[in-house]
């Protein structure tokens, strides 16, 4: 039941048309280790949010080779990408807790694409 209140108040905020607290753009590489990058560069970066934070995250596939981005914990999970270039966006609403990101497709997260949120309170 809480899920589905949950889920229920994510697309309530998202139908709204609510601003987007935070903005990601993650790029997939497999350059010397599989993983998403940041636009500073930083590989698999941590992204530090607060709770109740509306996010949109733009995933970018940056190799050519196909990725997807998933969070289990917060149910979120992408569309593939299967070209250079190729784009899709996850938006969502995030809970207080520290949560693993990664790419679920065979083998992606065992070479390096997993990363870190940090949620706290406002």
């Amino acid at each position: 039941m809480k899920r589905t209140i949950y889920a229920l108040i994510t697309f309530i905020l998202l139908s709204a048309g609510t601003a987007y607290g935070k903005t990601f753009t993650l790029k997939t590489t497999m350059s010397g280790e599989f993983a998403f990058v940041g636009p500073d560069g930083t590989k698999n970066p941590t992204l530090e949010l607060h709770e109740g934070d509306v996010v949109e995250l733009i995933i970018e596939n940056g190799d050519g080779a196909p990725h997807v981005f998933a969070i289990p914990e917060l149910e979120v999970k992408s569309n593939r990408v299967d070209t250079v270039g190729e784009r899709t966006i996850v938006r969502f609403v995030v809970k207080k807790g520290v949560f693993k990101y990664f790419c679920p497709l065979p083998g992606h997260r065992r070479l390096g694409m997993e990363g870190t949120i940090v949620c706290r309170r406002k």
